[in-house]
């Protein structure tokens, strides 16, 4: 009689900017009763897997459950994954951090429960042919991936063992049965049966050689038991009824650990897979993956092609800024010298700022949960500073590509403060807080996605990156409620102009761009200077603004900032704007104030202030930034930052200039 071979168990992550309480809800509804769950069915075998994080979590603050698991371990009842310790997208990171969280985390399962890992849990599976050998280096023999990873003219059965290589380095790939195991606890225990008996007769051949048996896994997402006692209480009583049926049906379905099955089954071929698509890893959205509108995914599914999951890097500039800082880092690190212990804490502070949560759209929030890019940038500065060695550090200027555009970025890096200007509109795009390793500065641009309501598309989208120091050219008419929607009436974009870096100061930290645009169809013309001075936690940008046109320019010139703090909460933020010798608070709403002197954020949960200080007392806009994305299986509106909009009104005859400044102050609020 045909038989199959199955693969039972869970998989169970930590983003890194999870709440206690969150972990807390996480553990106690869905970690700790699915293992107690296990324990009680010493009958059958399982496979499990604990990303690093969550591994340190665990035994950290509950040694008991530990303890238990190291229990299990022991008398073979369940099988430990390994991977990558911080679980990255082991594409995007250098090899040699592929290789280093690999054997980090099959270090620290041996220590902890006695036993190496053998097998490897990719994230979403993500895949690229050169993964084979840096897990096969990483000492690892096999990896669980989606069956879809393989395509079925690969040579090889869907749900059979096979085996691939990369640089002559051998990995067995053992397949899962992603769909299915997403629909656990949806779909009737005996429609997983169901599902199990037509992979077996589906099975190309009917003998009783092993190799000619389907293997399939059905690994969930650990989460998915529950979040509150009653979703908790139906997913152990589900997963108990679906155990009973497998163990009624076992003279065909043979429950192994992938351990235990690469040890019995051969391989039936060799199989080399594509680069995964954004599909792949957008499979878990409602509509099977659906691209984001506008993005190389549709573009090329409409030719018939595969796009690459990199096109989330094409899709989302955040995620683009993220992974060329990470690679930025990565080249810091791997310059220290001399110095081992030093390096290690930069290293493990780098891999950290790799976890995948922030690269993408998840169902933790991903790219559009603002805390967790903060706390993946807080990782990387931290990285940053443990190269600086002490005493030896100088503040200084530099050109360097920093976001691979293939143009070079102007950089300074001071003891308090770390500023990224870009020649595209010479604005500033990253503004790292030392101290507090806070990104000011990772703000979002917002876009349509497909999944977007009625709600949000009334709010509006952002056709101009929300960074600092954006300036704009707008009509007297120009609105501030249209201008918060995204919509912008201008007489030309300078927001995108592309400027020359007329001179570079070293010595004094001074930076000077110069631009030109050509407004009203060329009747009028302006010639920009901006200017940035870099004074330890201050950062001063004079403007120069002259007409070299024969038209007379009678505009508003705007600068504008995006501040990314925690929240809008009373508890995490305070604005305070000064008109002269009047000082109010603000409301994190729309506000229009005329004449301003200054503006402050107290952002209480670094305990840090930002001073924005205009010359000539401007008017101001001042509005939040808050885009919707994705948590769990619901919309999510998640807040981006504070948008401050300084206007100074532009009315220059043929020949005439204007001068405009503007600083920025951070410092520790006493």
């Amino acid at each position: 009689m045909s038989s199959i071979n199955l693969i039972l168990g869970s998989h169970n992550s930590q983003i890194l900017d999870l709440p206690d309480a969150d972990q807390d809800t996480q553990y106690e509804y869905a970690i700790k009763p699915f293992l107690k769950l296990l324990y009680n069915r010493r009958d059958l075998r399982f496979t499990l897997y604990y990303s690093g994080l969550l591994m340190e979590w665990l035994d950290r603050h509950h040694s008991e459950f530990v303890d238990v698991l190291t229990e299990m371990v022991k008398r073979k009842q369940v099988e430990l994954l390994g991977g990558a310790f911080y679980e990255p997208l082991l594409p995007l990171i250098p090899k040699t951090d592929r290789i280093g969280q690999i054997e980090r985390m099959t270090t620290y399962l041996r220590k902890c429960f006695g036993r190496r890992p053998r097998g490897a849990w990719l994230p979403e599976s993500v895949w690229d042919q050169r993964i084979a050998a840096s897990l096969n280096t990483g000492g690892l023999d096999y990896v669980m991936l989606r069956a879809s990873t393989f395509p079925t003219d690969s040579g090889a059965p869907r749900f059979q063992v096979i085996l691939t290589e990369d640089q002559g380095k051998i990995l067995t790939v053992l397949p899962v049965a992603y769909r299915m195991s997403e629909k656990m606890f949806e779909r009737t225990p005996e429609e997983m049966i169901l599902f199990l008996k037509g992979l077996r007769d589906a099975s190309p051949g009917q003998d009783t050689r092993p190799g000619q048996h389907p293997a399939v896994a059905l690994m969930f997402d650990g989460t998915r038991i529950g979040y509150n006692q009653e979703q908790t209480s139906a997913s152990v009583q589900w997963y108990n009824r679906f155990l009973d049926l497998v163990t009624e049906n076992r003279s065909w379905i043979h429950v192994d650990t992938p351990g235990g099955l690469v040890q019995r089954i051969k391989p039936t071929a060799r199989c080399y897979a594509p680069e995964s698509t954004f599909d792949n890893l957008m499979a878990w959205m409602p509509g099977s993956g659906t691209a984001p509108s506008g993005s190389k995914e549709r573009k090329s599914r409409s030719r018939g092609l595969p796009a690459s999951f990199r096109s989330v890097m094409e899709i989302y500039p955040e995620s683009a800024r993220l992974y060329s800082r990470m690679q930025h880092t990565h080249l810091m690190v791997n310059q220290i010298r001399g110095d081992k212990y030093r390096k290690i804490t930069a290293r493990e502070e780098l891999w950290r700022g790799q976890s995948n949560y922030a690269y993408w759209l998840n169902r933790s929030g991903g790219i559009y949960r603002s805390n967790l890019r903060k706390a993946t940038y807080g990782a990387l500065i931290e990285a940053e500073k443990s190269t600086r060695e002490r005493g030896v550090f100088i503040p200084a200027m530099s050109r360097i590509d920093v976001d691979l555009d293939g143009r070079e970025e102007v950089l300074y890096q001071g003891n308090e403060i770390n500023a990224y200007l870009h020649r595209s509109g010479a604005i500033l795009f990253e503004l790292d807080y030392i101290p507090r390793n806070w990104n000011y500065l990772d703000t979002f641009q917002r876009r349509r996605e497909p999944f977007h309501d009625d709600a949000t598309i009334a709010a509006g989208y952002d056709s101009w990156p929300r960074s600092a120091f954006v300036d704009h050219l707008l009509v007297p008419e120009q609105g501030a409620g249209d201008f918060a929607r995204g919509e912008r009436r201008q007489l030309c974009d300078i927001s995108a102009l592309e400027y020359e870096v007329r001179s570079l100061d070293k010595e004094h930290n001074t930076v000077t761009f110069l631009g030109r645009c050509v407004t009203d169809k060329g009747r009028s013309a302006l010639e920009i200077r901006k200017t940035y001075r870099f004074i330890k936690n201050r950062i001063e940008v004079e403007y120069q603004v002259a007409n070299t046109g024969p038209g007379a320019i009678d505009a508003f010139f705007a600068v504008e900032l995006n501040l990314s703090f925690h929240s809008l909460q009373v508890d995490s933020l305070r604005l305070h704007a000064r008109q002269g010798r009047s000082r109010q608070e603000l409301t994190p709403d729309m506000t229009e104030l005329e004449g301003i002197s200054d503006l402050q954020f107290l952002d209480l949960r670094n305990n840090t202030r930002i001073q924005l200080s205009p010359g000539d007392r401007p008017d101001l806009w001042s509005f939040p930034v808050e885009a919707v994305g994705y948590l769990g299986d619901r919309l999510h509106w998640f807040y981006q930052s504070n948008c401050a909009v300084f206007r100074w009104p532009l009315a220059l005859e043929p020949g005439d200039n204007r001068q405009f400044s503007l600083s920025l102050k951070m410092e520790h609020n006493r």
